[in-house]
């Protein structure tokens, strides 16, 4: 935090490890984060975090869409602080659950990382190809949203 300086984009994601985290600390600690980038003459923007690949069927499970292990569905939340503190928030929830269960469980497994690939398999981590995927997902949000970034990028 000590680097940020005027007009700097602050990406803000939590969730993947606030697993037992209530509704009020997650808004609690997202504020705290957006008034510190703020005071330093940032610009928060927060992402939701992208899904796990774990699969009931074809479709999703809450735990892989951040409803975490006491009920609060992480993303919303953010979702809430964003509007309320009038911050832009990249939906990376939703871009990354509608790319991994359009690949389906089978072909989905290539975004993360693969034991026969990388040694280890783990259903939250991305492979190369998977965080290429992802980023393009946030790159298209950024466009999208003609955040100031915007310009920046090619």
């Amino acid at each position: 935090m000590s680097r940020v300086g005027a007009n700097d984009p602050v990406f803000i994601q939590f969730g993947h490890n606030d697993k037992q985290t209530s509704a009020s600390t997650y808004r609690s600690n997202l504020t705290a984060m957006i008034t510190r980038v703020r005071a330093k003459g940032g610009v928060p923007v927060l992402v939701t975090p992208p899904v796990r690949r774990l699969f009931d069927g074809n479709r999703l499970t809450p735990t892989a869409l951040h409803v975490n292990g006491v009920g609060v569905d992480l993303p919303a939340e953010m979702r809430s602080v964003g509007a309320a503190q009038q911050v832009p928030v990249i939906d990376l929830t939703a871009r990354s659950r509608a790319l991994v269960e359009s690949l389906g469980p089978p072909a989905s497994a290539q975004l993360f990382l693969r034991s026969s690939v990388d040694g280890v398999t783990d259903n939250t981590h991305f492979s190369q190809y998977g965080a290429t995927r992802i980023g393009g997902l946030l790159l298209q949000s950024i466009r999208e949203q003609s955040l100031p970034l915007a310009a920046h990028l090619r």
